[in-house]
């Protein structure tokens, strides 16, 4: 047995009953901008306070040791995959179809070499 349908909210009623009766959709769309204009402006939200602050940076004291292991893991796994010569392979294939299709899509054989160059290992790029 399926438990009791919650109540719908008021919006949601409304919702449903414009998508039954083209009037009611119409009637409600007409009233948006009257209900909109009769709202009093939020007000703005306030600015953290000193003790916001502190615990903010009482956070991230306690997640930079995190982030550090967790890059030096980065770098140890990235390392050790490149360390694998089917890995070096595979980089030296995309480089030499990279340098390829440069050429093709019009750059000089110098251009793409310069590109290329400035790539250098893909896998150890930043991501902007």
């Amino acid at each position: 047995m399926e438990p009791p349908a919650a109540p719908l909210a008021p919006v949601e009623t409304l919702l449903l009953a414009a998508r039954r009766s083209p009037l009611v959709a119409f009637l409600l769309l007409i009233s948006i901008p009257v209900e909109l204009a009769g709202q009093q402006p939020t007000a703005r939200p306030q600015q953290p306070d000193c003790a916001a602050f502190a615990q903010m940076a009482g956070m991230f004291n306690q997640m930079g040791p995190m982030y550090e292991t967790m890059t030096q893991a980065m770098v140890e796994g990235t390392l050790k995959a490149l360390e694998r010569p089917e890995v070096v392979d595979r980089l030296a294939a995309f480089t030499r179809r990279y340098y390829e299709a440069l050429i093709r899509q019009g750059f000089t054989k110098d251009e793409a070499l310069q590109i290329v160059a400035g790539v250098g290992i893909p896998a150890l790029k930043n991501t902007r």
